[in-house]
């Protein structure tokens, strides 16, 4: 997965605060303002862990912003988006059905035409 894009936190994080953001696969930035997932982490979890957090500070925090996803794999693209105290999740793109690619040329269907005799 790769993504973009970051969440704002008001009121910020605390520095002793940001160590547990790592069991919801979210990591806040330097100042506490902004939350991101990690790199390593699957789409589904940082959904389900976004909801968490959301849900364990209980109106403390707003949280408001939106984050891109994008599977590389099977090319699916979909934003987490949350406001208001709600996480939703939107497939913008969806993946496309599997292509099988043969590397092999079948010579009967490619003739081979030649521009121009060679002679020596």
């Amino acid at each position: 997965m790769e993504y973009a894009g970051a969440v704002e936190v008001h009121p910020p994080f605390r520095a002793d605060e940001c160590e547990w953001l790592a069991h919801a696969d979210w990591v806040a930035s330097r100042d506490g303002r902004t939350i991101r997932p990690r790199g390593d982490a699957e789409l589904d979890d940082c959904v389900r862990g976004l909801r968490d957090l959301i849900g364990v500070d209980a109106g403390l925090r707003v949280y408001d912003g939106a984050v891109a996803a994008y599977d590389c794999r099977t090319r699916e693209l979909v934003t987490v988006s949350t406001r208001a105290g709600r996480v939703t999740r939107r497939i913008l793109r969806k993946p496309g059905p599997p292509t099988a690619r043969d590397n092999v040329i079948d010579l009967a269907t490619h003739h081979r035409t030649i521009s121009r005799a060679l002679s020596r």
